[in-house]
């Protein structure tokens, strides 16, 4: 049994060697395994007039998205409010708006995502009838924008990540490109502190009131025109080839925010919330957004 032992351990060091990752696979996007995608597995089939644990955190996550602002996160009582919160997220994302967690909306919600609200206009759902869902592309209260087109933009100090300086750069270079394809806008890349524009990759609670939390939730957030910052949780896997998160894919939406676009439910769209896979081109709808907002180039 020694002797066994001692060979499977000489083999393993070996394998490693040769491969020092062999295990190593992209994460399957659809099998979150987060702490709230396992609440909502927990909540499958619960509806209106239900008290189950798990439900004060299904109330926390449709707040928090601008879908509801009445209660507290902390009940877990099933009322109307979710209800017809709940029904509003399913329409903004083109689901069976039941008012039930059912499988495609558990699909949904478990998705790493944007950590801007969706509904950013109308947060209070009417209890007794749905409020309808945005039509595609949507801007920020009082449709804020950026007052010239030349814009300066820099990379941040900040935490270690699992992507590499040149390809951060790279990526966030042709984003900027695809906005300036399609408007006024002209980007230039810099090294001043006074930039318009600034981005990198923080942990848990950092330079504003939106901590991450995280592999798995929320990717990034960024701030509306001219506030100019963009952050990335440090702890995804990023990455450059569409494997995991790609990174270019989530730059290229948080810069539609920084430019003054809110989320669309366009599924098409790159500012659609959830991070589905690779998305490196903009929609027609995101083409329509930035040009209502600013005109053609």
């Amino acid at each position: 049994m020694a002797l066994n032992l001692l060979n499977l351990s000489i083999l393993f060091v070996l394998l490693n060697i040769i491969n020092p990752f062999p295990f190593a696979e992209p994460r399957t996007l659809e099998a979150s395994t987060t702490p709230f995608s396992k609440t909502l597995q927990n909540l499958r089939g619960v509806h209106r007039g239900q008290n189950a644990k798990g439900v004060g955190e299904l109330r926390g996550y449709l707040q928090k998205y601008g879908y509801l602002t009445k209660g507290s996160s902390s009940n877990d009582n099933f009322d109307e409010n979710v209800e017809s919160a709940l029904k509003h997220y399913q329409a903004f994302h083109h689901l069976r708006d039941t008012g039930v967690v059912d499988d495609d909306t558990i699909k949904k919600m478990s998705l790493p995502r944007c950590g801007m609200p969706d509904i950013i206009t109308n947060p209070n759902p009417n209890p007794n009838g749905l409020v309808g869902a945005p039509e595609n592309y949507t801007f920020f209260p009082g449709s804020p924008k950026w007052s010239k087109f030349f814009l300066t933009y820099r990379r941040t100090s900040g935490a270690t990540v699992s992507i590499n300086e040149t390809a951060v750069r790279r990526a966030m270079r042709d984003a900027f490109q695809s906005w300036a394809n399609v408007s006024p806008f002209t980007f230039n890349e810099t090294t001043d502190r006074s930039a318009d524009i600034t981005y990198g990759f923080h942990r848990g609670l950092h330079l504003d009131l939106y901590p991450f939390d995280g592999p798995g939730r929320v990717l990034a957030h960024a701030f509306a025109p001219e506030d100019g910052r963009i952050h990335f949780d440090a702890d995804e896997l990023w990455r450059s080839n569409g494997s995991d998160i790609d990174f270019q894919t989530v730059g290229l939406h948080e810069l539609g925010h920084s430019l003054g676009l809110g989320h669309s439910n366009d599924t098409d769209a790159v500012m659609q919330p959830n991070y589905d896979g690779q998305r490196r081109s903009l929609s027609q709808d995101d083409i329509d957004g930035i040009q209502a907002l600013y005109g053609q180039n």
